[in-house]
């Protein structure tokens, strides 16, 4: 899910500053165009509720779609656009900056020994740049290769060291272990299974923990995974905003509540895995502002399907 960690800041802007190229040429620290029918997961699972958000966002909100589009190329952000903007054509929009400035705002992958590229972050992502009107299968993007793994013998070398590189999540929805050969060959919603809890570590972000400075890969599905085994997600109803308050209000708490020097089975502390001292009331109520919050937007997407 996120193989950064691999790089410093300093490093990463070096090597990315004018190091772009394709197949053969690429190494650890260049950025390349690739369409997303070209990548793999590497995790069987995502909160549909977040990439709902997105979509929903996107729909209401063309210029957060271009804005997000721009960051994701490492491009800072929104410049200009109009009516006759489209996601597809690059050349209709215009970004603050160039490919790859801002490579630590790119989702990246890893190449393995059979060339094939894998996502190491950025799968609810471009699970959205996928369903949204526009995108699809042929959608284009940037990303920054943080690993070439083709120094490896074969791909079974390749999943030992994306395990032990922490490049991988081989967990199901249901907590339960998965070989790489269950993993999805697709981008694509309807590969993935529905991780609730996952969803909720996105809402809640921010309410009762925030992303630390350098986290370590698959940070939410630890926090999922020690959420799941003892709260109980289906008791609320998650397509009301009611229900929704109240699921998001209650795993907060929990989260809150959580004294543990290994989240997850992480090996990491709660304070590390950036749990907050105290519930934050305005962000909360932010999350459910009306017409405009994060929940409205996932809501009236979610209800209209």
């Amino acid at each position: 899910m996120n193989a950064k960690a691999l790089f410093t800041p300093i490093l990463a802007l070096l090597l990315v500053a004018s190091s772009f190229a394709n197949g053969a040429a690429l190494h650890a620290g260049n950025v390349t165009k690739v369409s997303l029918d070209q990548i793999h997961p590497t995790q069987p699972a995502i909160g549909y509720d977040q990439v709902y958000y997105k979509l929903g966002r996107f729909k209401k909100d063309p210029k957060k779609l271009f804005d997000e589009i721009c960051e994701v190329n490492g491009q800072k952000g929104l410049a200009h656009f109009d009516k006759a903007s489209k996601p597809n054509d690059p050349t209709s929009f215009t970004c603050e900056d160039k490919v790859g400035a801002h490579p630590k705002d790119m989702k990246t992958i890893v190449i393995a020994p059979n060339n094939q590229y894998y996502l190491t972050d950025g799968h609810h992502t471009f699970n959205a740049f996928w369903q949204m009107q526009g995108g699809g299968a042929h959608f284009k993007v940037n990303v920054l290769v943080a690993k070439d793994y083709r120094n490896l013998a074969n791909m079974q070398q390749f999943w030992r060291a994306m395990r032990k590189d922490g490049n991988t999540w081989l967990e199901n929805s249901s907590g339960q272990p998965i070989t790489y050969q269950q993993l999805p060959t697709s981008l694509g919603m309807k590969h993935f299974e529905n991780d609730k809890y996952r969803s909720m570590m996105y809402f809640s972000r921010g309410i009762a923990w925030k992303k630390p400075q350098h986290p370590i890969p698959f940070l939410e599905f630890y926090w999922a995974k020690e959420l799941r085994s003892d709260f109980d997600l289906n008791k609320y109803n998650l397509k009301t905003e009611k229900g929704y308050r109240q699921a998001i209000m209650a795993i907060s708490h929990a989260i809150l509540d959580i004294k543990s020097s290994n989240v997850g089975g992480s090996g990491q502390s709660t304070k590390a895995m950036g749990q907050l001292a105290s519930f934050d009331k305005k962000a909360f109520k932010k999350l459910f502002k009306a017409k405009k919050g994060k929940i409205a937007y996932m809501l009236a997407y979610k209800n209209s399907l």
